[in-house]
């Protein structure tokens, strides 16, 4: 799970850049549906939006577990968010009763003392919210990294700082140079 971290005076230049992308017939971007060398494109033109990236992961999920490690990965980065100051996070809709059960766990969350009441989060349907799209890029690209495809990853963080969280099923950093770390940060170029 990725986040994009930009100023409130970032936000509309984001998504202007990144709705400039969409191909004819298309009513939003995914990484998943897009070409190889389309992806190295959508990575270069996601790494000029000069935003930070915050990647959470979570190691060998069961997909019968899947909705309570997105959980887990939803907590540690809004955690990590809300320590670098982010007032509001926005994550795309997966449809009603998903978007109720994330707003049932962040109750918990709130309840628990682990996120500031400072931190807004909500849902919003991907083809909406075009800053979204660059996360998805950015999580794709780091996908294609971990399965050996560097490329896409290599232009992501030409002039973007890239945070990846320790794991919050092993405490380790599984970035694409390997795990073991506690964390890997990627500087701006």
């Amino acid at each position: 799970m990725s986040a994009i971290v930009l100023a409130p005076d970032e936000v509309q230049q984001a998504r202007d850049a990144m709705v400039t992308l969409l191909l004819a017939g298309q009513r939003k971007l995914h990484w998943r549906d897009e070409s190889a060398s389309r992806r190295r494109f959508l990575a270069r033109r996601a790494a000029s939006i000069e935003s930070e990236i915050v990647i959470a992961t979570w190691c060998g999920m069961d997909s019968a577990r899947q909705e309570r490690a997105r959980r887990k990965v939803q907590q540690i980065l809004l955690v990590a968010l809300a320590e670098r100051g982010v007032t509001e996070a926005v994550f795309e809709s997966r449809g009603l009763n998903r978007d109720q059960s994330d707003i049932a766990g962040l109750a918990g969350m709130r309840r628990s003392g682990m996120l500031p009441d400072s931190l807004r989060v909500g849902h919003v349907a991907g083809p909406a919210e075009h800053a979204l799209w660059a996360a998805d890029v950015a999580v794709g690209a780091f996908g294609a990294a971990l399965d050996g495809k560097a490329e896409y990853w290599t232009e992501i963080l030409d002039g973007v700082k890239v945070t990846v969280l320790t794991c919050g099923q092993c405490d380790l950093s599984h970035g694409p140079g390997g795990a073991g770390e506690p964390a890997a940060v990627w500087p701006t170029s």
